[in-house]
């Protein structure tokens, strides 16, 4: 990035600044790196407001579903491994899914009761990686299959993820597996797989076989494994009916959550996103082959399974890629660009074919008083401009 587009993008990104301001977000960290060097950083704003600590790259959070490319990429290691492949029955790693149901309709019938089928197709591993499987998650309260996933969230009560995966398979899948892209809970499941094929929990397996050796050392599901205290972890906010931001509880977890359960820093995801955009290298540390990495990043879905929404992009394994453009349509991006956000208005984007790697991190609940857009609709934009994709 030389000096003309790295002071272009200060003057783009100075729009974070105002929005800390502004009170949109208590504060932001953004990083983007170029092949194997950090090309710029930014921090604006507080990452506690009564404290007044300043957000910076290296202050922990919570990344919610950014934790879910990082499942997605611990399974491909097994298959480059031989020791799982994304055609295997999900029943061959955790029975319990070998008797799974799928709703006939998502609404209950007049005895109140959701009636279901013997599937079609076999739930595999693939679909997993691809929110393909049919299984249902906690963002859809109109049907009553959604209130039945509700009332037995994963998030909710004892158990640890072995006894978490087999409650849920008790549930009715909301299509057969295969069918469509539904966003779900299906990255958590493949991290019991990756517990069953690996013999290790999954916080231990991610630590040894990926944070530790691209040096993550304030990644993890809990605070024995990372470099920093509960204290130090940012506080979550809220927009309350006012339009102020105020302190929201949020639990700390007590099992490894393979869609949504990671911290991390900026400084720290930024290396598993200079990862990606180098094919699976960085530096002297190789986690895939190339040719496992272009199986990880190419579309694994199709246009019917996505539906509308999609436009200029599919889905790869555990987040979405650009396509190339139709005839006569605006690019998403630079085709093979991969990316994907947390529920707390985290981001990050990859472009392996630019060896680009951008990261941006805040804490913010989502709530009706929330001030749009997410950070992604300010960020991704920015960081084109800064290689001269507009």
């Amino acid at each position: 990035m030389d000096r003309r587009s790295v002071h272009e993008l200060y003057h783009r990104l100075a729009r974070l600044d105002a929005l800390a301001a502004e009170g949109a977000r208590p504060g932001y960290a953004a990083i983007i790196a170029r092949g194997e060097q950090i090309a710029f950083v930014s921090e604006a704003g507080e990452a506690d407001l009564e404290a007044h600590t300043p957000f910076t790259v290296d202050t922990p959070v919570r990344i919610a579903s950014m934790t879910k490319p990082v499942t997605a990429f611990a399974i491909m290691m097994l298959v480059e491994r031989g020791e799982i492949a994304l055609g295997d029955p999900v029943s061959d790693y955790i029975p319990a899914f070998a008797d799974v149901r799928v709703a006939v309709s998502p609404m209950a019938n007049e005895a109140g009761e959701i009636e279901t089928r013997a599937p079609d197709t076999v739930m595999t591993i693939e679909h997993l990686l691809t929110h393909t499987a049919g299984l249902g998650y906690i963002f859809e309260a109109e049907s009553d299959l959604g209130q039945l996933y509700l009332e037995n969230s994963m998030y909710e009560g004892d158990g640890d993820l072995a006894v978490r995966v087999d409650r849920l398979a008790e549930l009715p899948l909301y299509a057969d597996p295969g069918d469509r892209w539904i966003y779900s809970y299906s990255l958590d499941v493949a991290g019991r797989v990756i517990e069953v094929v690996s013999g290790q929990p999954l916080n231990t397996f991610l630590d040894t076989e990926i944070f530790a050796p691209l040096g993550m050392d304030d990644t993890g599901f809990f605070f024995d494994d990372v470099d920093f205290s509960e204290a130090e972890l940012a506080p979550l906010y809220i927009h309350d009916e006012s339009g102020e931001m105020v302190p929201y509880e949020f639990g700390n977890p007590t099992w490894p959550s393979g869609g949504g359960g990671l911290v991390s820093t900026a400084s720290d995801y930024i290396r598993f996103g200079m990862m990606l955009a180098n094919g699976g290298t960085l530096g002297d540390v190789q986690l895939i082959a190339p040719e496992t990495f272009a199986v990880f990043s190419r579309p694994h879905t199709t246009a019917d399974q996505l539906g509308e929404g999609w436009t200029g992009r599919a889905f790869a394994l555990g987040m979405d890629i650009v396509l190339p453009p139709a005839e006569g349509q605006r690019p998403a991006g630079v085709p093979g660009d991969l990316s994907w956000g947390g529920f707390f208005d985290t981001d990050f984007l990859v472009s392996p074919q630019t060896r680009t790697a951008a990261v941006i991190m805040t804490q913010i609940q989502p709530s009706q008083y929330r001030p749009e857009p997410r950070t992604l609709r300010e960020f991704r934009p920015r960081v084109y401009a800064s290689f001269g994709f507009d």
